[in-house]
């Protein structure tokens, strides 16, 4: 595997991974699904060789989720959460959008435009070409233990007041992954909430913070992960729903990438694209609760997706 990644505070990574124990791992992956990855960095990469290769898998049969579809799912998801069977899950559809684009210039557009966050580009033997630029930390290394990202609730920049929806489902987020973390131990808690801006949309974020410093970065980061942020609350149930109602493989979206060296730093794979000859295929997810209005989550994902396409350069 190829990465070439750029971490907020400057550190740029383009490295061939090489297969690592668990010993050895500098770099850890995983896609929503699937079995978690060890990587080792391996030689440098030349920047224009990477580039060379990236996107040069086939789409054919790529399907996109049409708007009816999408709020049938959305429709039937509420239903569920209304039986009280679920408080939460997070729903997500892809778009595919053929055309020729210039992977380099956008991959530089994305550290313009997402200066916070955590832009990256990848090439995978079996998942492919993926690019991205995500807000959300996973678990990050901090003196004296360490922190994880509770984020959730979306609207457009500039917005005066967070809904009751957006509230409660950045509450559901907070709740569990401070559960999450309490569990290894130590001391857990919460920063006040505030407001994250990633490009034109905005978040509700709290830190959650953990003294333990002894943490072991691999069994926390499979703890958390997915959170309620991706997935939903209760996991299990929220996993159920997903893969019953969503109808294709999120593959590396709303995975996570992890780099364990010289301080833990791990994102969640939001905001991303995955590319091919033939065109780009766009991920985006709301979180769904019994207040949600099927129109409106539609809406935020063409927010999101909206907002990558405004940052892809096309030949």
């Amino acid at each position: 595997m190829k990465l070439l990644a750029h971490i907020p505070g400057g550190t740029h990574i383009l490295h061939e991974l090489e297969p690592a124990l668990t010993t050895s791992a500098q770099v850890l992956m995983r896609g929503f699904n699937g079995e978690l990855e060890r990587y080792q960095l391996g030689e440098a990469v030349d920047e224009v060789e990477f580039w060379s290769a990236f996107g040069q898998e086939s789409s054919e049969g790529e399907q996109s989720v049409s708007q009816e579809e999408y709020l049938d799912q959305l429709n039937q998801v509420i239903h569920s959460i209304t039986q009280r069977e679920l408080h939460k899950v997070v729903l997500s559809r892809k778009q595919f959008v053929s055309g020729k684009a210039h992977a380099q210039k956008t991959f530089e557009a994305l550290q313009q435009l997402y200066g916070s966050c955590t832009v990256f580009a990848l090439i995978h033997p079996e998942f492919g070409s993926w690019m991205g630029a995500t807000p959300e930390v996973l678990l990050e290394e901090v003196e004296g233990g360490f922190r994880s990202m509770s984020l959730a609730g979306t609207r457009l920049k500039g917005g005066l007041s967070w809904g009751v929806k957006e509230l409660e489902e950045q509450k559901f987020v907070t709740k569990e992954v401070h559960r999450t973390l309490k569990e290894f131990g130590g001391r857990v808690s919460r920063d006040a909430q505030t407001t994250l801006e990633a490009g034109p949309v905005e978040h509700l974020l709290t830190w959650v913070n953990t003294d333990k410093a002894e943490l072991v970065a691999e069994n926390a980061l499979e703890a958390l992960h997915p959170t309620p942020a991706v997935c939903g609350t209760p996991t299990e149930k929220a996993r159920e729903v997903i893969a019953a109602t969503e109808g294709y493989d999120r593959a590396l979206y709303t995975g996570y990438l992890a780099f364990t060296a010289p301080k833990l730093w791990a994102v969640v794979m939001l905001r991303t694209m995955k590319w091919t000859q033939e065109g780009i295929t766009y991920f985006a997810g709301g979180g769904i609760t019994k207040d949600s209005v099927p129109l409106s989550e539609w809406m935020e994902t063409e927010h999101k997706i909206s907002a990558l396409k405004d940052a892809v350069v096309f030949e």
